[in-house]
């Protein structure tokens, strides 16, 4: 069975320094070679940091002539414990320093205190990435091993802060295709905020691509109470917000870009907000290296590093689905430029037909992830040199159920943008670990919200905090409570989720002071007096009517829908094209389902 690694897109790893280290672990006497045998490993040895067989081994493994390594033995394995009691178990994690410091008892009885000398197997798999998605190291998927690259090699050899050094990192981070773009954008406009950028870059209306909208975020963190912004400020960011932030943070050291502050104001919910965030610019470096990158008369293009995964996130559903096809419009374009129906004919498979509404949005977003792809005529041409791009078996490449949805839905969808197809992989997300299965709804929500607001035209906002709806409407005198639900196989409106949206209902009518103060219902304006429920979800099934019946008949009559996520996007389109009025929606609450067509 072939590992599942994740190369391509990189969060959190952000020295470059740390970078060329665990790069020149591969090249036998280097000095960083050198000292982790000399003096790392039997320092963690000595102090009981790691095991005596993995010190042998990893000594082994760093003395041989050519060094091809098994990855697992690179990454280390996590700890079945507490992770800030595991020891080193890999490599890399051996050749990057913590940021805590610790005071550690050795083996025969003397004491320490220095910095962590090993960081967790997370960190070391998130350089090794960098290390693979920037050609440093070559990745052999059929032997799950890494070996430098002849880039590495230079790069390993250079003085620090020397010209081989920095040519060497230049020619690296300009082949990883995000750089082009967020150097690229920068270039458009100075001065760019992360969900600026963010919202412009990777493959958007897609889980793992998500950005936050500047004004509900500047919302959110303007309304929040004082004890509370520092939450937000660190939490509240999508993650194409959080690969533009680490990659303007490799591109500040390189001199390509300059960080400051700026004063932002947006409105949201017809109410203004300002604050003061960060913002990134490009410099004149960094318009040469953008000129590097692109060539000139006097220097070719750099090719273009795009590594299978690259091409979706792990979280999108069928990603290995979207990854084919994109590849394939990339081989495709890169024997000569082609027509969205030429394109949509050579993706054409014995599963099935493309369409070129599909082709038109993967090459949008081919061309927000930094690959140059222009349209001239009705014609595509790739202008980069496309490298390490490896496609697997087409039977290992199988589609999902929200893939047929997302792909009927785009279709219809004339008015509303497509960067709204990210609902569904939110409404069918069924992230495993409570940390992702959180984000996944919060994001939810704030694109739910997104969509009402952004795109149909009623006011209103995303609550979400606990003992609070999700997310409140209205339009006129005309409110909805609603609550968001992820349901990968369903939603029928449990019980619990029955009572708390009773206690919503409950707690709207009768408007009583409470302590602590969570008095929500004030967020609707003061002329809203003819509320409904609603529950937004993948798919309803089972006796969902009867649960909307309950509450309905439970709290004075007030009426209830639910609707599916599909519906959800068929009614932006409905209402975004003037087929339908925001007040003719609050005449649909019958207890029932919500569904819309577009025809």
């Amino acid at each position: 069975m072939m590992p599942n690694r994740t190369f391509g897109w990189v969060q959190n790893p952000a020295d470059l320094a740390k970078l060329k280290k665990v790069v020149s672990i591969f090249e036998p006497n280097s000095k960083v070679n050198l000292w982790l045998v000399n003096e790392r490993l039997p320092l963690l040895n000595r102090y009981k940091l790691i095991s005596k067989q993995d010190y042998t081994t990893f000594r082994e493994q760093l003395t041989k002539e050519t060094l091809k390594i098994d990855y697992n033995l690179l990454k280390g394995k996590g700890s079945s414990g507490r992770r800030a009691d595991a020891i080193c178990t890999g490599i890399v994690q051996a050749v990057i320093d913590a940021q805590q410091s610790r005071t550690y008892a050795g083996r025969q009885g003397s004491t320490i205190t220095i910095k962590k000398p090993y960081v967790d197997d997370w960190t070391a798999d998130g350089y090794l990435r960098w290390a693979i998605s920037c050609g440093l190291l070559e990745y052999n998927i059929a032997e799950d091993t890494c070996k430098i690259s002849d880039l590495g090699r230079k790069l390993a050899m250079s003085e620090a802060d020397s010209c081989g050094e920095t040519e060497a990192l230049s020619v690296a981070l300009l082949s990883y295709p995000p750089v082009i773009r967020i150097l690229s954008l920068l270039k458009q406009t100075d001065e760019l905020t992360k969900f600026e950028l963010g919202k412009e870059l990777g493959f958007k209306g897609e889980l793992g691509f998500t950005s936050i909208p500047q004004a509900a975020y500047l919302c959110d963190y303007c309304e929040a109470p004082a004890n509370q912004k520092t939450s937000i400020r660190n939490n509240e960011e999508g993650d194409s917000d959080k690969y533009a932030r680490g990659i303007a943070s490799w591109l500040m050291q390189m001199g390509w870009v300059t960080k400051s502050t700026k004063q932002v104001t947006e409105i949201y919910r017809e109410k203004s907000y300002t604050a003061k965030l960060q913002a990134y610019s490009i410099t004149r470096a960094g318009e040469k290296a953008l000129i590097m990158a692109k060539g000139n008369s006097s220097n070719k293009r750099i090719p273009r590093i795009v590594m299978f995964e690259m091409l979706a996130s792990n979280k999108a559903p069928g990603a290995n689905y979207l990854r084919y096809e994109r590849a394939s419009i990339l081989n495709t374009l890169s024997v000569s430029s082609k027509s969205l129906k030429q394109i949509a004919t050579a993706l054409k498979t014995a599963d099935g037909t493309v369409s070129e509404s599909t082709v038109k949005d993967h090459i949008k977003g081919l061309y927000s992830i930094g690959i140059e792809i222009t349209e001239r005529n009705g014609k595509y041409k790739l202008h980069d040199m496309i490298k390490s791009l490896v496609l697997p078996q087409r039977s290992k490449c199988s589609k999902e159920i929200v893939n047929d949805i997302k792909d009927r839905v785009r279709d219809r969808l004339i008015n509303v943008k497509h960067d709204y197809l990210a609902l569904i992989d939110l409404a069918y997300s069924d992230a495993a670990a409570k940390s992702s299965k959180n984000s996944d709804a919060r994001e939810f929500e704030i694109q739910t919200a997104s969509l009402f607001v952004n795109e149909m035209g009623f006011s209103g906002k995303r609550l979400g905090d606990a003992n609070r709806p999700d997310i409140i409407i209205s339009y006129g005198n005309c409110g909805t409570i609603i609550d968001n639900k992820s349901y990968k196989d369903g939603f029928n409106i449990p019980v619990h989720s029955a009572d708390e949206m009773g206690r919503y209902v409950n707690e709207n009518q009768r408007r009583l002071p409470c302590i602590p103060p969570n008095e929500w219902w004030k967020e609707f304006p003061e002329n809203v007096c003819n509320f409904t429920f609603l529950f937004v979800t993948s798919y309803l099934k089972g006796n969902f009517e009867q649960q909307l019946e309950y509450i309905s008949n439970t709290h004075s009559g007030i009426n209830g829908g639910a609707i599916s996520v599909e519906n959800l996007l068929y009614l932006a389109e409905n209402i975004k094209s003037g087929r339908l009025g925001c007040r003719n929606f609050f005449d649909d609450f019958a207890n029932k389902e919500l569904t819309y067509t577009t025809v």
